[in-house]
């Protein structure tokens, strides 16, 4: 992912580094803020998203008053070996999810190439 973020600043790391962010989070720290939102919030997150909020709470604490967003890369179900021992609650699968289930997998093995993945894709 860095490759494609840096791209979106022609190279040019110290044009990434004015507008973007980072830090490390712990396992501990991200089992922590998932189960902190989900008893004082009732949200729950998936472990990618607690880190997005574990690291926006540490940006806002070094910058107050800056305001911010965490976006989810996925739904809690993906993880429910993950979150349900943090919660202690089951994660309800949502009825569109529980379709999906359902379904019959296709797949298509290709080469790893470029080309190939190109030509498979537009034949579809």
């Amino acid at each position: 992912n860095f490759i494609r973020i840096l791209e979106i600043f022609d190279h040019h790391f110290i044009n990434l580094k004015k507008v973007v962010s980072s830090c490390s989070i712990t396992d501990a720290e991200t089992k922590q803020t998932l189960k902190a939102v989900y008893q004082q919030k009732k949200y729950l997150l998936d472990p990618h998203g607690a880190v997005g909020y574990f690291a926006l709470q540490q940006y806002q604490q070094a910058n107050p008053g800056q305001k911010g967003i965490v976006v989810e890369t996925a739904h809690p179900v993906k993880f429910f070996d993950v979150v349900e021992p943090i919660t202690g609650e089951p994660v309800l699968i949502p009825p569109t999810v529980q379709a999906q289930l359902l379904l019959q997998k296709k797949s298509t093995k290709i080469a790893a190439d470029a080309g190939m993945l190109k030509q498979f894709l537009l034949a579809l």
